[in-house]
């Protein structure tokens, strides 16, 4: 037996005394939880387990057709893009750090959030210089990282409610520092299932090329897929290749939620550099 076949039996072990009717697949329609979706349908024929998606409006058009395509259920928020960056404001360094921002320009004061946003201390949780700067300045926009919480996670609690099931998670601890200590088992503390938890890259792109599973054309520029043009994304270059790869109503749309960042971070959204042959993003989105 190779390591592909070892690891999907010992995958398939791990769903057998899962309740299927107390969980749900969460699908993105990204490669991770694409896979899940491909294992739970295509290789354990399982039709008990509800495929929930959420479409939060920031989704490219591939990864959005595939969830329309394949989920049992479409979940949508309660605010829209728009609504939640005027209340809350929006994304900009990293979702840690603009938690402390969020605090600190909403009006606290607690010394938790002042030692992170002044340094009074020395700590990896520290703001960036760059950040404390701009926010010290007194003229930075309003930032925080809610967008995701109230188009992503609040639908997906909401669907928890009213229909007593947990979330399958498609999460792999080698993707970040923080998911590498987060995910270590197949439980977490709330019993949300992540059976990936161990599953390294190399692995997942052998058992998609061995078994043929469909890959949106995406993926041939960009590693991961979220919302459109996140600022998150632009330490590793991703922002600016996302922003080239979508329509120009999609591409209007992205600068406009996310100029103020993306003029702090230096992310060039003036010029289009990629000249790609890309038909999904020609879709009206």
């Amino acid at each position: 037996m190779d390591e592909i076949e070892f690891y999907l039996k010992d995958l398939e072990s791990r769903f057998k005394y899962l309740n299927r009717k107390k969980y749900y697949l969460s699908y993105s329609g990204g490669k991770d939880s694409h896979f899940l979706y491909w294992f739970i349908k295509e290789y354990l024929k399982d039709d008990q387990i509800e495929i929930v998606a959420v479409n939060t409006y920031m989704e490219h058009t591939a990864i959005r057709k595939r969830m329309y395509d394949n989920a049992d259920t479409i979940l949508l928020p309660k605010f829209k893009p728009f609504e939640i960056k005027e209340k809350y404001g929006s994304p900009c360094f990293s979702k840690q750090q603009d938690e402390y921002i969020r605090r600190y320009q909403g009006g606290s004061r607690a010394k938790s959030t002042l030692d992170r946003v002044l340094a009074r201390e020395e700590s990896m949780h520290n703001i960036s210089k760059k950040a404390r700067e701009y926010v010290l300045s007194g003229s930075a926009h309003k930032i925080s990282s809610y967008c995701c919480k109230y188009l992503k996670k609040e639908p997906l609690k909401e669907y928890e409610k009213t229909s007593c099931k947990k979330a399958i998670l498609g999460v792999r601890g080698n993707e970040s520092l923080t998911r590498k200590h987060q995910y270590k088992t197949c439980f977490t503390k709330d019993k949300k299932f992540t059976p990936l938890y161990d599953l390294s890259d190399e692995l997942l792109e052998n058992i998609y090329k061995k078994y043929r599973i469909e890959i949106p054309e995406i993926y041939n520029y960009i590693d991961r897929t979220g919302c459109m043009g996140c600022p998150y994304g632009s330490y590793k270059g991703y922002t600016k290749k996302e922003l080239d790869l979508l329509s120009e109503q999609q591409r209007k749309f992205v600068i406009k939620y996310f100029k103020e960042s993306y003029d702090v971070l230096g992310i060039d959204y003036k010029n289009k550099q990629l000249k790609l042959d890309f038909n999904e993003v020609k879709e009206d989105g």
